[in-house]
């Protein structure tokens, strides 16, 4: 296949690698940590929701930025950047400041990380793919994603246990460095800046907000997005404190059950990457996110370790189902000029699950981290049934070269 002999590919592939590995190591490492200095459910949601806020603020921002900038060298100076930041929270925790404050800092720095990689690097595979290997190559980015979330939990439940948070610092600091060296050497062909005849950055606001309205199947692209993020995604940060309140687990075990859910997402991702066809993508986003909110539903009414395990497995490979898609199907649906743009837009709405992180926040405190689960599941279920009502067009077949037309020009 002429995609895995592109060397631009490998290296925008590696460089979300690297991403990966920090983002879903430090995730379960920090929710360890937190619960352990805090003892409060309501903190652990509070370190995701300060991931969540770069996304909900400046996502929309970044789309337009990145179109009128180099990508490639705004990668490089983005991980350079993050490199120099987790060697110093490195350096802090070594002479004794561990504290909510630095932890929050280094989320939120993480956060923007997390913010710029829809709108700079993975619109960089639009640069040079067409449809079909874009949904490909984008599939298997979340394939990786989807590795990285199987094996985050389990190495970040290694690292609390045996090294501590320094070392998942310290292990950041050196990924990203050689992110950046990839950036600036293994991206040659592609990353210039998009020519927008022009247009103002406040045009170009008022524009992709008219054709989101306009375009009733990106609409229903991003309310699907935003349902799994507000009622979906947010129960991941409940797997620490049931697996410690509930089932009294060590560190290692409840990486071990947060994996679980990872290795059903790669299992997901991996199955649409080899079997599924473009016409099903749509239907695959959908399917994908009632699956993974009736496993967190059923989730939410065990005890038992190894079922636990299970459920959250299949959960998981709805949750592959839906990441490997929502990408895609945004890029696809939107004309070449505006993509950068458009996934800006997709974070903000990833964005929101702050919302989200803090009702099950909220309710853990309130009524318990099982009960948490239980009502943002039967929510989520309930408003993705609305949606599919309403906007059936989310739920036809899909296209691959027909959907551009659907969007106006700006």
């Amino acid at each position: 296949m002429k995609l895995f002999r592109n060397k631009d590919f490998w290296a925008i592939w590696f460089i979300g690698l690297t991403h990966n590995i920090m983002k879903w190591l430090e995730i379960l490492a920090v929710g360890v940590v937190v619960f352990e200095i805090t003892g409060s459910p309501f903190y652990v949601a509070l370190m995701v929701i300060v991931r969540f806020i770069p996304l909900s603020f400046f996502g929309f921002f970044n789309g337009l930025i990145a179109e009128r900038i180099n990508r490639r060298m705004a990668l490089f100076y983005v991980f350079l950047f993050l490199s120099i930041c987790c060697f110093g929270y490195a350096l802090s925790i070594h002479h004794g400041v561990l504290n909510l404050w630095l932890i929050s800092l280094s989320v939120i720095t993480n956060g923007f990380l997390w913010a710029l990689d829809f709108p700079i690097r993975r619109t960089l595979y639009a640069d040079f793919l067409n449809n079909e290997a874009l949904g490909k190559a984008i599939t298997l980015d979340s394939v990786t994603n989807n590795f990285t979330r199987f094996l985050g939990p389990i190495a970040g439940g290694l690292f609390v246990e045996y090294v501590g948070l320094k070392g998942v610092f310290l292990m950041g600091s050196f990924l990203y460095m050689v992110a950046a060296v990839v950036a600036i050497k293994g991206i040659q062909n592609v990353g210039k800046p998009v020519v927008m005849n022009h247009e103002s950055f406040f045009s170009g606001i008022k524009n992709g907000l008219e054709m989101l309205v306009k375009v009733r199947l990106l609409l229903g692209i991003m309310l699907v997005t935003l349902i799994y993020n507000l009622w979906g995604f947010p129960f991941v940060s409940m797997i620490p404190v049931i697996g410690k309140e509930v089932m009294f687990l060590n560190p290692v075990n409840v990486g071990l059950l947060a994996s679980a859910e990872g290795l059903g997402a790669l299992t997901g991702a991996f199955l649409i990457l080899n079997y599924a066809k473009v016409s099903q993508y749509r239907k695959l986003y959908v399917f994908g996110t009632f699956l993974s909110l009736l496993m967190a539903f059923c989730f939410s009414q065990v005890s038992q370790y190894f079922v636990a395990g299970m459920l959250l497995f299949i959960s998981g490979i709805g949750a592959g189902c839906f990441s490997s898609m929502q990408s895609t199907l945004v890029i696809l649906c939107s004309p070449k000029e505006l993509r950068a743009r458009m996934m800006g837009l997709l974070t903000v709405f990833i964005g929101l699950a702050t919302i989200g992180f803090v009702q099950i926040g909220v309710l853990a405190n309130w009524l318990g981290a099982q009960n948490a689960v239980f009502i943002c599941s039967i929510q989520g279920m309930v408003v993705l049934i609305l949606v599919v009502k309403f906007i059936p067009e989310i739920f036809h077949r899909q296209t691959s070269s027909q959907e551009e037309s659907l969007a106006p020009r700006a």
